[in-house]
């Protein structure tokens, strides 16, 4: 027998949010230099698909293989509406093509292509006005762009408008150190900036998002 009433129609809410077969999926495995693409072959999420909500989900790797019989990843899932759901969960492969995960969601990013989290990393980049290289830190960080916040150091911060290119190097750890092309998107009160990352190459991506999943909770 179905419920009736708001707190019915609520959970029917949550559970239509479930992202339906086909939906595209990618996996970090932990501790592999891997990044593995595949697509939704079937979603569980009794409670629904929210934040801390429990889930199980069965993914299509083709033509990868699944070779470790479990290992914990990251997953990213494309969910109704655009929003994309981040999981935290354990991987078990069946040695073929198929991998069935059971985790939680960690993170429902509303209508984004790429997931944001909060990370405070060194920045420094070339901005128009400015005689020598402008540094900084970033608020927040995805594969698409940053907030960052400038340092004004022995000069003061040079005027900016939104819509000017800039080139950006973001200090992950020492062995990675992206270097992008990008623009300013917008600029805020206290000398911070949003930027927009332009063309950026599939191993940065890769390098950013792994760095980003890691500091989510």
């Amino acid at each position: 027998m179905t419920g009736s009433g708001p707190a019915s129609s609520a959970a029917e809410g949550r559970l239509s949010a479930a992202p339906p077969p086909g939906s595209a999926v990618t996996l970090v495995p932990a501790l592999d230099a891997r990044l593995l693409t595949g697509v939704l072959l079937w979603w569980e999420a009794p409670e629904g698909s929210e934040v801390d909500d429990r889930v199980g989900l069965g993914v299509d790797i083709a033509p990868s293989r699944a070779r470790s019989p479990e290992v914990p990843v990251w997953a990213t899932v494309n969910a109704p509406g655009g929003d994309i759901l981040v999981l935290s969960a354990v991987a078990h492969g069946d040695g073929e093509t198929t991998v069935t995960l059971d985790g939680r969601v960690a993170v429902r990013e509303p209508r984004r292509r790429n997931v944001r989290a909060a990370a405070h990393v060194d920045v420094d980049l070339t901005l128009g006005g400015a005689s020598n290289r402008v540094t900084g830190r970033t608020l927040d960080l995805s594969a698409g762009g940053c907030r960052i916040a400038l340092e004004s150091g022995d000069e003061p911060l040079p005027h900016v408008v939104a819509g000017e290119p800039t080139d950006i190097v973001i200090h992950l750890d020492q062995q990675n150190r992206p270097h992008m092309m990008g623009h300013v998107h917008a600029v805020r009160p206290g000398g911070q900036l949003v930027i927009r990352f332009d063309e950026v190459p599939s191993t940065v991506v890769e390098q950013i998002e792994r760095y980003v999943y890691a500091t989510l909770p």
